[in-house]
């Protein structure tokens, strides 16, 4: 289960503390006000400490990246703050202690809405093959966020984005962003079948996203047959991550718990297809 996994993690002493920078810059703190009243020199007990600064940080709307990085475990998040405050993120994190010969890599997904300094996230953690909702108050800021369990400091988002796509450099967003039109179909086997045979046609330009919810460790075959040989499959993860581009036949493990995107798209022209998914 995900609660023995992390009370691994900590027994292995990983306790992510963070370092970075931002893309947003601090606001600049008010100016102080004139005062025409000249200070007491004479009092030679008078403290010599600093004014306290009382100016804090205000989280606006806009992209804001994070990162934790340690030796046994490197983490890195990205939140998207809307205008109205609320929140959409991601974050993925790799853990090894050679010493213990342990490794691991989890992946998340985070929603909720910022009030003040608050975030109330719910976020959706999926380690090897187990899946956890839990809901979390974060502390944030443009220069840190601090949860219950770490302390991340901000990062810069273009060097962030490099731990969420594959080795050509794309991410799971980056399949659909080109696309004219999205066509989104959620795809159920027949009672007592472990396949399902899909028939359809797809113009230039435009994608056919078929969802099938299947448990991680699963293995999903799939195969791709167009009239002209003029169609590719990719496959996406639950956590959004990329398992293959542009293929016509695959056999992928299936590393998450949830729904897979099956994305159908035409290499050149319109493309009539069939499409064959099976999990043994």
């Amino acid at each position: 289960m995900l609660t023995r996994k992390f009370l691994a993690l900590a027994i292995l002493g990983v306790i992510p503390i963070a370092i970075a920078c931002t893309d947003q810059s601090r606001p600049p703190a008010p100016e102080s006000s004139s005062s025409s009243a000249a200070p007491d020199l004479s009092d030679s007990s008078a403290s010599s400490e600093p004014p306290l600064d009382t100016s804090t940080e205000a989280i606006v709307p806009g992209q804001y990246c994070y990162s934790a990085d340690q030796l046994t475990q490197s983490t890195v998040l990205r939140l998207t703050i809307a205008a109205d405050q609320t929140v959409t993120g991601d974050s993925r994190a790799t853990i090894s202690n050679e010493a213990q010969n342990y490794y691991s890599s989890f992946a998340q997904k985070i929603s909720g809405s910022v009030e003040g300094d608050q975030l109330a996230a719910q976020i959706r953690t999926w380690i090897e093959y187990d899946v956890q909702d839990t809901e979390e108050t974060w502390s944030i800021t443009p220069s840190e966020i601090v949860t219950p369990d770490m302390e991340l400091a901000s990062a810069d988002c273009e060097e962030v984005r490099s731990r969420f796509t594959n080795e050509a450099g794309l991410e799971a967003s980056d399949l659909l962003d080109s696309a004219t039109a999205v066509h989104t179909e959620q795809v159920q086997f027949e009672a007592g079948r472990n396949s399902t045979v899909i028939n359809h046609a797809v113009v230039g330009g435009e994608r056919d996203v078929y969802l099938l919810n299947a448990q991680g460790g699963q293995q999903m075959e799939i195969a791709l047959t167009s009239t002209e040989q003029n169609a590719a499959f990719d496959v996406v993860s639950p956590s959004e991550d990329i398992l293959t581009t542009e293929a016509q036949s695959e056999t992928v493990l299936l590393p998450h718990t949830g729904d897979y995107q099956v994305i159908v798209g035409s290499t050149r022209g319109n493309a009539t297809y069939e499409l064959e998914i099976t999990i043994p």
